[in-house]
Order: structure tokens, then sequence, then C-alpha cells
């Protein structure tokens, strides 16, 4: 697991994005907007994680489910979903963007060294598209890597 950089001098925004088991936290900057559920086209795929794809702004994006591909069976969830379009690191892609699916509306977090702490010893398979499992504002959320995640959206 890399070094932690446990120095935050100044707040941070993130976005702790609503599951169904843990929350994910994203940087604000990554975040590009954030939609009411939409139309999604099958997926003809093998990956239980990619749901489909949708359209955004004349584009086709893929629609990935963070807990399948984390190994949570998907259920069929009450509420108001969202997709998340976020910002993956992808040279390899067409758009250098995917949607997360969210079991409801994000909400903005100040992350700080007061209130962010990196859970030690959980471990994760290689291939999961995690960085950091960390607390913030007592709850346990996971960092996406997503460098990897573009990766495995490129894969595809």
């Amino acid at each position: 697991m890399p070094e932690v950089q446990h120095n935050l001098d100044e707040e941070l925004q993130g976005l702790l994005i609503p599951q169904r088991q843990i929350p994910l936290l994203l940087p604000v900057s990554t975040v590009i907007e954030i939609l009411g559920y939409r139309e999604i086209s099958e997926s003809d795929h093998d990956a239980s994680w990619l749901l489909g794809s949708f359209s955004w702004r004349n584009l086709t994006l893929p629609l990935i489910s963070m807990e399948r591909m984390l190994g949570v069976a998907r259920e069929e969830t009450r509420g108001r979903k969202r997709i998340i379009v976020v910002h993956v690191f992808s040279d390899r892609l067409k758009a250098p963007f995917v949607g997360i699916e969210a079991t409801g509306m994000p909400r903005m977090v100040k992350l700080n060294e007061d209130n962010l702490v990196v859970v030690e010893g959980e471990s994760w398979p290689a291939d999961w598209p995690v960085s950091y499992r960390v607390r913030v504002q007592d709850t346990e959320t996971l960092i996406p890597d997503l460098d990897r995640l573009g990766e495995l959206v490129a894969d595809l």
C-alpha cells in the first residue's frame, strides 16, 4: 500500500458517494457532474461491474458499479439513485470519463488532518481499484484509485 501523506495543511473538499455497504470518498476536483439516473444501454461484456452505458454531453460513457467490482452483490434499491460522472486517468479511453452508480445524493465533506484517518490493516486484492480505506467524520469510506479504474474500463 502506498505511503499516505498525513500532513493536510489546509482543508480539502471531498464528496461522499453513497453505496449500500461502504461509501466512496472522492476529491471534489475529480467529480464532473452529478446526474439523476437515466436510461442505460445494456452491456455486452462479461464484467458484471459494467452496468452498461449512458449518454452524456454528446458522449457515450460506461456506467460502473464499484460495489460489484469489489464483490458486493447488486440489489435493486429504492430511492433516488444517481450517476456520478468522474474524470479517470487513462489515455486509452475515447473520453476520460466514467459514470459511477450511487445509491443516493452525495454530500460534501471537509477534509483535514483532524477528521481524516487511514484505517490500517485492511487489505484487498491487488486488482481492486482502491487506494485507501479511511475514516472521515466517523464514517468509514474507500478512496478509489481512478488510474486503475480507468485502466480496467479501457481493458474492456
